[in-house]
């Protein structure tokens, strides 16, 4: 292993199909980018039932609105791991600060994808 791959793996946690990776209502500290494998994400309704918000692929990210809401850090859903040796790159305020500084690019691309997550939302409740 070079030590590039030993400094990714630093930032990579794998996960096992079903393993939890966080529940909703839970305090957020991170978000999460899928290195491989994919995410679940499950919303609990008032009345106990489980509604599947999305299953997420490679190159996708979840988690960011604990990053970006400071005072409302509580995850809105539960994150499912829904295959075996799901790697995600975990970043924290400080990576994600250091990210957004350095590479504006991806400030726009959360901006973005919560862009479009709230259209989806405001088109569902319609």
């Amino acid at each position: 292993m070079d030590i590039r791959e030993s400094l990714f793996e630093r930032f990579v946690k794998t996960h096992s199909k079903s393993e939890v990776i966080f529940q909703q209502n839970a305090k957020g500290k991170e978000m999460y980018v899928i290195y491989s494998g994919k995410v679940r994400l499950v919303l609990t309704t008032p009345d106990g039932r489980e509604k599947v918000l999305g299953v997420l692929e490679p190159g996708e990210f979840f988690g960011e609105m604990a990053l970006i809401d400071f005072g409302a850090n509580i995850r809105s859903a539960t994150a499912i791991a829904d295959e075996d040796d799901t790697r995600l790159l975990v970043l924290d305020r400080a990576k994600f600060t250091y990210l957004i500084r350095h590479q504006p690019e991806f400030a726009l691309i959360i901006m973005r994808k919560l862009a479009e997550r709230l259209r989806e939302a405001n088109i569902a409740s319609n």
